[in-house]
């Protein structure tokens, strides 16, 4: 595969995505109340994960017509998504939300 090739999957990715997303938002919401800000968020993230989503596909050695139901599912279910993609991201990045929790200091006033 060459690099064009890459590149052209990874925007058919983000694109599946996004339609995957935006298609959720106007199943759950009433389109008389969408506004841009909400539209152009859902969009963006929903792509990354479609993005995130081919880079684990392509780990996996899956191809072709799997990775474009992948990603516009993915953009679907995005909550879901991240959230079980979020803690092993942070495991193998040495990130341990728990323990930063507890490292915070805790809300002290202010002397000023």
């Amino acid at each position: 595969m060459t690099n064009l090739d890459k590149v052209w999957e990874a925007f058919i990715a983000v694109l599946l995505g996004g339609v995957g997303g935006f298609a959720r938002l106007l199943h759950e919401r009433d389109r008389k109340k969408l506004k841009w800000v909400l539209i152009v968020s859902e969009l963006f993230i929903s792509g990354f994960t479609g993005l995130m989503v081919l880079t684990l596909v392509r780990l996996l050695g899956l191809g072709g017509d799997v990775i474009a139901f992948v990603c516009g599912m993915a953009g679907w279910i995005r909550p879901r998504i991240l959230g079980a993609l979020e803690k092993p991201a942070e495991k193998n990045l040495g990130l341990n939300t728990a323990e930063a929790k507890h490292d915070k200091p805790a809300n002290k006033k202010s002397s000023l």
